[in-house]
């Protein structure tokens, strides 16, 4: 199970800047041919025409760490026409209560840094989460890094925040952008050694230097999630929250990190 942290009181820093969308195609376009600085290797690439491949991806399932409110089931990860859909819905198969998607990379991509991209939207709609994050390979939170992330507090998805979570006491450092994030965008983190870089359509729209990033084999990670009823920061969904809320994914990249001159 992932445990994501929405407590955005806790932030150290927060930055918001302002980035319109680009066009999808050609962006993707740009993904697959590779490229880049030289020190990127594309490691993996998946454009889920093939389905989802069980190679590839793990389906989350059961309760969420720390969100009672939340259910994961394999049967809200489903692939229609080349995109993957992460459903938030009520399933009557789970007493009428809100269940959400979630996958993890695990069986296909680990690594200690690396260069990350994705390319999705996300519907509207009030207690409904959005993450998409590299977690610890060992399973013992923090750290973790989320690239992407709206705990769904309103029912508009006008920003993202990228937060890294280090400590016992899980302290963070937060940065934040502003886009209509239910149309569709590319988010990115660049993840080195000391360094966080993040980007929204190619541009990079906030940094990270700290001690505190992150030096250990780390999976990639995407997830819809409900949230609890009382929650200031992730909320459970009301009466305006529509009836299916999900997230949708393209494509998605990674690369590994290759220091210059190795």
């Amino acid at each position: 199970m992932r445990l994501v942290g929405f407590l955005v009181a806790a932030a150290l820093c927060l930055a918001a800047v302002g980035l319109t969308a680009i066009s999808g195609g050609k962006e993707r376009r740009h993904a697959v041919a590779g490229g880049g600085a030289p020190k990127w290797e594309r490691v993996f690439a998946d454009h889920f025409t093939k389905g989802l491949r069980g190679s590839r991806w793990g389906a989350y399932s059961g309760e969420p760490g720390g969100d009672p409110g939340g259910w994961w089931d394999p049967s809200h990860v489903v692939v229609k026409d080349g995109v993957l859909n992460l459903e938030t819905y009520r399933d009557e198969r789970f007493g009428g209560r809100w269940v959400s998607g979630g996958v993890s990379s695990a069986r296909a991509l680990k690594q200690t840094y690396g260069k990350y991209k994705v390319r999705f939207r996300m519907d509207r709609g009030k207690g409904v989460a959005a993450v998409l994050l590299l977690w610890p390979v060992r399973d013992a939170w923090p750290p973790e890094i989320d690239f992407a992330e709206d705990g769904g507090a309103t029912n508009a998805r006008r920003s993202m925040s990228a937060t890294l979570h280090y400590g016992e006491d899980d302290h963070q450092i937060q940065r934040s952008v502003r886009a209509d994030f239910s149309r569709w965008h590319v988010m990115g983190v660049e993840w080195t050694p000391g360094r966080l870089v993040y980007t929204l359509d190619g541009r990079r729209w906030g940094a990270v230097r700290s001690s505190h990033v992150p030096d250990e084999p780390m999976e990639m990670d995407m997830q819809t999630q409900a949230g609890t009823c009382g929650d200031r920061w992730a909320p459970c969904p009301d009466e305006t929250t529509p009836s299916h809320v999900d997230m949708q994914v393209d494509w998605v990249v990674a690369y590994a990190y290759r220091p210059r001159g190795s």
